[in-house]
């Protein structure tokens, strides 16, 4: 349908004849042509070829719109347990983030891996690089993740650390939040939420992992400097596994009387939930318990009053902020400069979620 005649009079294609045509509505194509909110990449190439199949006059807007001249780049996500609902949302966020990237025309590759080891981290981050213009990559700190940063720094593949930082020079930027403020933030609700002074637990999911090691620093170093009448007690490590946690907190519970929290910085708090509804001991009920990320059982965990205070990366302006940065990275030179870019956190309480 190049024209329509109507009373002897030639017409152009409307928007409601491109939306016809696209299959969609009236709305979203008028969000193409502005640009104003984001439309998925699909979408958006759906509309442009029904444009071009009737004629529309603003055709050429859409091809700009949509940035024809954009670079085509695979980005790479590694990230970690797939059955962990955090990590499942933000591989889709990921997608998303890099489906509307208005600087490339990307491709997004999400992995994830069940196995926390160096080892298999290196080894899948080394086979994500063979794929993709550049890479980032949720990891503990080790050796053998730094040689593969090196390896792919060296072939010109740029490695973004996500979530936790990495010390390997050759990394090209860090994109997660300010966790030194996370267990200041997480220390001070604790002192001050705490009916009398007590014992504390600490959990990580591995002091490899710099993002929670940096917490628990700060999270003890506030005790020490405002709340030097609380105990806290030696960290745990949950090896980011929840049903671990569950153990650990059941027996801390058991055998710890007077404490009054627990921090959870790393993996493993979905444990820490179940435990303390399977407890149903006035300790466990009138204990603060701060832990990490919004997902389905945490929020559960703050209606019922279980936990008491959720710290959460925002994970969409994450992978935006990510993505953004990978596709900097790979159309312009960074000059060796390490790109940081530290996003605020959220906090949850039982009123508002």
């Amino acid at each position: 349908m190049k024209e329509s005649v109507k009373e002897g009079q030639v017409s152009r294609p409307t928007i409601a004849d491109v939306a016809k045509v696209a299959n969609v509505s009236v709305s979203t194509v008028d969000r193409v042509l502005s640009g104003r909110h984001r439309v998925r990449e699909a979408t958006s190439q759906q509309v442009l070829r029904a444009a071009e199949a009737i004629g529309f006059y603003g055709t050429g807007m859409i091809r700009h719109r949509l940035g024809q001249d954009r670079p085509a780049r695979s980005l790479g996500f590694l990230l970690q347990q797939p059955q962990r609902s955090f990590y499942k949302m933000l591989g889709q966020d990921l997608k998303e983030a890099t489906d509307a990237s208005t600087t490339i025309r990307g491709r997004a590759v999400v992995r994830f891996r069940d196995d926390l080891t160096p080892e298999v981290a290196a080894e899948r981050l080394l086979q994500l690089g063979r794929e993709c213009d550049a890479v980032a990559v949720v990891a503990a700190d080790h050796p053998k993740v730094t040689q593969a940063i090196d390896t792919l720094h060296g072939k010109g593949v740029p490695v973004f650390a996500l979530i936790s930082d990495l010390p390997a020079a050759n990394r090209a930027g860090y994109v997660g939040l300010d966790n030194w403020k996370v267990g200041g933030t997480a220390a001070w609700f604790i002192s001050n939420m705490c009916r009398t002074p007590g014992k504390i637990g600490v959990y990580v999911g591995s002091h490899r992992f710099l993002s929670q090691d940096v917490s628990e620093m700060r999270f003890r170093s506030y005790f020490r400097e405002h709340a030097p009448e609380f105990q806290l007690l030696d960290s745990v490590a949950t090896l980011e596994d929840s049903r671990y946690a569950y153990e650990i907190t059941l027996d801390l519970l058991r055998r710890t009387p007077d404490l009054v929290g627990i921090y959870v910085a790393g993996g493993g708090i979905t444990g820490v939930i179940r435990a303390l509804r399977e407890d149903q001991s006035a300790l466990s009920r009138n204990l603060v318990v701060i832990g990490r990320e919004l997902i389905t059982e945490t929020i559960a965990g703050l209606v019922d009053g279980v936990i008491n205070v959720v710290l959460s990366h925002p994970r969409r302006l994450l992978a935006d902020t990510l993505v953004e940065a990978m596709a900097q990275s790979t159309i312009s030179n960074q000059g060796g400069s390490i790109v940081q870019r530290v996003i605020p956190f959220e906090i949850y309480t039982a009123e508002n979620v």
